[in-house]
Formats: structure tokens, C-alpha cells, sequence
């Protein structure tokens, strides 16, 4: 990655932490991968300020790793609690569903995952799946690869070698958009949040996805288009809104809640975890 991105990368991850801290329900966050140029900026540019994060773990292993240790924090004494908007319902249609009418000739169906890998879900826009609501004790994969676009697709491909099940936000099913679909990395983990309060997706976009992208909710999701979002692997985009604010963010406040969350950084390929599962209420 040019220096740029890695600092945009750097505004991003802040941001998620900023974004997770102050919301209603916080998510586990993780940053694995945690080294290289990633590392050396946080301990030096910008002052080691993350040791002052409450909620979020950082590690050098792989987002597999982070979401295992994930897994295992929220079924300890420190998991929290499983909030309204998480409890199963009867009826309900799978948490992760393929569409048919959507799919396309190269959107082959995924194979099943190995069992212990059942609990990871890897957002990504060429996913032949979209996400229906989000479930409790799963650990939700966000890709930022800050490659300015150069390498689509490349996140859906490692979630595949590595047998982890993928999906795509339903930007379309609920949303027409004037402009392309790319968010930031924070943009969907404060997506998330949103969808944690309020239970639905329609509202979580408008509150999140900036102004200046146009868009306006459909008239109901049943009358909508049932696609996924477009998220180009949810790379990062220029943000500038966000990046002007993102290291003043990066405060010392305690999160008192102390639930903990996941991102992931590498040197040259960044995938960000968020992992937003069985939070429980900030205070």
C-alpha cells in the first residue's frame, strides 16, 4: 500500500473504535494482524494513544485467529448479554440466504465450512449470499484492502481458499443509490451498530452511508430490488469528512462497558474484523 492508504487505513481503524466505544450496544472488536506498518504507526505517529483503548484487542495472528479468540471471550463471564434484536425468532428466514434471482454464472455456491469455522462470515460484494440480520456469538470478517480498487475480488477469493462462508450487506434490497456503493471500513462497522439498536437495515444506512452518495430508502424491501450492496470488498475510500476527525477521535475515554471487538491490519493486504456479536447495553 502507498503511505496514503496506510494513514487513511490507520484514520479508518480509529474511527471503528471511536464509532464502537460511543454506541448504544458495543460490538467485540479485534485487530489482528497487528504488525508492519500498521503496528509502527500506532506506536509512533500517533503516539501509542490504542493503549488507552478499553474494548478492543489487538493481535498478530489472522482474522481466523482473532475470531476463535473472539469466540471463545463471548461465551465467557465477559461476552455480554444477548440483546432483543439477536434472540432467534420463529419463521424467521436464514441469518445468510442466496438469491437466486440474483445470482450470476461465476457465483458458484459456496461449500460448507469446516465446523469450526461455521462461526465466521466474511462481508464481501461478490458474495452469491446477503445478510438477512446479523447473529449472535458469529464473527463478522470486514475487508479493508486500501488498494484504490486495483485488486477486486481479492478478498472474496481468500475467504474462499480458506473455506469461510461469505456475505454482502443488502445495500440494494434497501436503498437506491445516486453514486457508487463503497463505504469505509467504519462506515460498515457503524452500519452494524445501527442494525444492533435498531433491528433494521434501512434505517442503519441512511443514519451511516453519507449524504453526498444520494440515497434514499425504497419503498419497502418487498417492492426493492433484492440485491446486495456493491461494496467493492468494503474497501476503503477517500473519506475526507471522516479522515479530518478519525485521529482526534482517538481519545483516552474509557469504554465502562469493557466489552472487547476485532479489526485486522497486514503490511500489504489489510483485512479489518469486525466482529459485532452478543453485546451488551454501553453505559
Amino acid at each position: 500500500m502507498l503511505e496514503s492508504e496506510r494513514i487513511s487505513l490507520s484514520s479508518q481503524v480509529t474511527r471503528c473504535y471511536s464509532d464502537n466505544r460511543r454506541a448504544r450496544y458495543q460490538s467485540h472488536l479485534y485487530i489482528s494482524s497487528y504488525k508492519g506498518m500498521m503496528k509502527e504507526r500506532f506506536e509512533t505517529t500517533l503516539a501509542n494513544q490504542h493503549l488507552h483503548w478499553k474494548g478492543v484487542k489487538l493481535i498478530e495472528g489472522d482474522y481466523i485467529e482473532a475470531a476463535k479468540a473472539a469466540e471463545q471471550e463471548m461465551k465467557g463471564p465477559d461476552g455480554g448479554q444477548l440483546i432483543d434484536v439477536l434472540q432467534p425468532r420463529k419463521g424467521a428466514k436464514p441469518a445468510l440466504f442466496r438469491d437466486e434471482a440474483d445470482a450470476t454464472p461465476q457465483a458458484e455456491a459456496e461449500p460448507e465450512p469446516a465446523e469450526d469455522l461455521k462461526s465466521i462470515v466474511y462481508l464481501s460484494a461478490e458474495s452469491p449470499n446477503t445478510l438477512d440480520r446479523l447473529e449472535p456469538n458469529t464473527s463478522y470478517i470486514i475487508g479493508g484492502l486500501v488498494d484504490r480498487n486495483r485488486e477486486k475480488g481479492l478478498c472474496h477469493r481468500r475467504a474462499r481458499e480458506r473455506g469461510i462462508r461469505t456475505a454482502k450487506l443488502p445495500i440494494g434490497e434497501y436503498l437506491e443509490m445516486a453514486s457508487r456503493r463503497v463505504l469505509a471500513t467504519n462506515h460498515v462497522v457503524e452500519i452494524m451498530l445501527k442494525w444492533l439498536e435498531t433491528g433494521d437495515w434501512g434505517k442503519a444506512f441512511l443514519e451511516v452511508i453519507p449524504k453526498r452518495k444520494g440515497g434514499k430508502l425504497r419503498g419497502s424491501a418487498e417492492e426493492g430490488d433484492t440485491t446486495g450492496a456493491d461494496l467493492d470488498d468494503s474497501r476503503l475510500e477517500d473519506e475526507e469528512d471522516d479522515d479530518e476527525h478519525s485521529e482526534e477521535d482517538q481519545t483516552t475515554t474509557e469504554n465502562k462497558n469493557g466489552n472487547k471487538g476485532a479489526l485486522e491490519s497486514d503490511e500489504m493486504q489489510v483485512d479489518t474484523d469486525a466482529v459485532a456479536n452478543a453485546p451488551a447495553p454501553a453505559t
